[in-house]
């Protein structure tokens, strides 16, 4: 578990953090969002204890980090830009973080093999494209099945395929009851991962809620409806109250609500025998953030 309560930090008269509060469970997925200089990589220094806040308290697996360091132990880290010694072997890093963990040697094939960079292990870094660098971070940080999961930018660098790979591997953490903390620019990695979603905008949170709640808030409900009776849908869309607008598009319609009337929606078009082959909301969580952006 992760918790940062009331966490202030300044840079001079610069004020970068104001109350900033996170919670992360264990078995969660939480997503902190927002544009470049929000403050969310200051928040990962502090929970790292990298820097100190000027105000405010944090606690990882129950413990202050500060003043019990061995708890970062159980903490995996992905830093967005991982700054390596390019003399360095991946073999030869993994060996050391796996030392100063305490950890057995034998892990390191583990998560190489997991990474798909053993055929790599003994180059020398410099020799590494971004994505192989970050596919070393994500090694190193899976180094002795941590129970806290600090993740700054993952997907950096990296191609679609092992892209997926770390998803379906963030999902079976998620079972293993780890506390995964995220940071991404990447909406279609935080729709499918995230319990939650913070979202910091010039180091305050301006929102904090679930993927559905944030497009709720800044978009409205808006509902696919694909059906071959597209004619007559439109026409008896037309004609209901809640309906606020209706966009075709090719054999989908898409409906924005008023308010939350899903269920008699539905109801209302079965009723009136209309074939609906799929009925679903609009999840488009960019053009939400995007909303969210201009509205704070």
């Amino acid at each position: 578990m992760i918790i940062a309560s009331n966490i202030v930090k300044r840079y001079g008269s610069k004020l970068a953090l104001d109350d900033v509060s996170i919670k992360v469970n264990r078995g969660r997925l939480v997503s902190l969002i927002g544009p470049n200089g929000a403050g969310k990589t200051t928040l990962i220094r502090i929970l790292l204890t990298l820097m100190k806040p000027n105000r405010g308290e944090v606690e990882i697996l129950g413990y202050n980090p500060f003043k019990h360091k061995n708890i970062l132990k159980e903490v995996g880290y992905v830093q967005e830009i991982p700054n390596y010694p390019p003399f360095l072997t991946a073999k030869e890093l993994l060996e050391l973080s796996a030392k100063v963990k305490g950890i057995d040697k034998r892990e390191i094939r583990r998560v190489l093999e997991f990474v798909e960079m053993e055929d790599f292990a003994t180059m020398p870094m410099i020799k590494y494209s971004k994505g192989m660098i970050q596919r070393i971070a994500i090694a190193e940080a899976l180094l002795g099945n941590p129970s806290v999961l600090i993740m700054d930018e993952p997907n950096m660098g990296i191609d679609p395929f092992f892209s997926l790979k770390v998803r379906e591997l963030l999902q079976k953490l998620k079972k293993d009851n780890v506390s995964i903390l995220m940071t991404s620019h990447e909406m279609e990695n935080v729709k499918k991962l995230s319990d939650e979603i913070y979202m910091l905008y010039r180091g305050k949170i301006v929102f904090n809620g679930s993927v559905e709640e944030m497009i709720k808030k800044f978009l409205g409900i808006q509902v696919v409806i694909e059906t071959e009776n597209l004619k007559e849908a439109e026409k008896l869309l037309n004609d209901l109250k809640y309906v606020k607008g209706i966009f075709n598009e090719g054999n989908k319609i898409v409906v924005r609500l008023i308010e939350d009337r899903r269920e008699e929606l539905l109801r209302t078009l079965i009723v009136n025998g209309i074939k609906v082959k799929g009925f679903y909301m609009d999840l488009n969580l960019e053009e939400a953030y995007s909303r969210a952006l201009k509205n704070v």
